[in-house]
């Protein structure tokens, strides 16, 4: 970080959900507004190595390309509002590789976003968001999802 409070790089997490697109939304207006650059992640879950070697590559290429296409969704907002960005294609456990990547790229915000589960819900399924807020050693923005028409609702600031 340059100086003290500055948002110099902001970490966007894409699954192609529309959480993540809130994510990517709302990530991209702030990056605009305070002038920072954007890195967008996407993790393919590593398929079960049970599942056999024809079966496995079939998973994993199959992980992979969904998450290439949740990348350029999400771009999409980054080229509309000519905010500066990157991307990083990941394999594994999406909660791990995106603190890790945060931490190494120095982002000094994560945004991703919510299914809009609720408490209990979330509580009982171990979501990706929850986890982030956490485990990460830096501020997250987590974005729901919002009606259409409606503007992005942020759930949570953790800092």
């Amino acid at each position: 970080m340059e100086g003290s409070g500055s948002i110099d790089r902001i970490l966007i997490a894409a699954d192609g959900s529309p959480g993540s697109l809130a994510a990517a939304e709302e990530g991209v207006r702030l990056a605009k507004i305070l002038g920072s650059d954007v890195t967008f992640v996407a993790v393919a879950h590593a398929p079960l190595p049970m599942l056999g070697d024809p079966y496995y590559q079939r998973a994993v290429t199959e992980n992979l390309g969904l998450m290439r296409t949740a990348l350029a969704r999400a771009t999409l907002y980054a080229e509309e509002r000519r905010v500066r960005y990157e991307t990083e294609l990941l394999e594994g456990s999406p909660a791990e590789a995106i603190l890790e990547l945060a931490r190494s790229r120095d982002a000094d915000l994560i945004v991703v976003g919510s299914r809009g589960l609720g408490t209990v819900k979330g509580a009982l399924l171990g979501s990706v968001s929850s986890t982030i807020v956490h485990h990460a050693d830096r501020p997250v923005l987590v974005a729901r999802p919002h009606p259409v028409g409606a503007k992005t609702r942020l759930s949570r600031i953790s800092v």
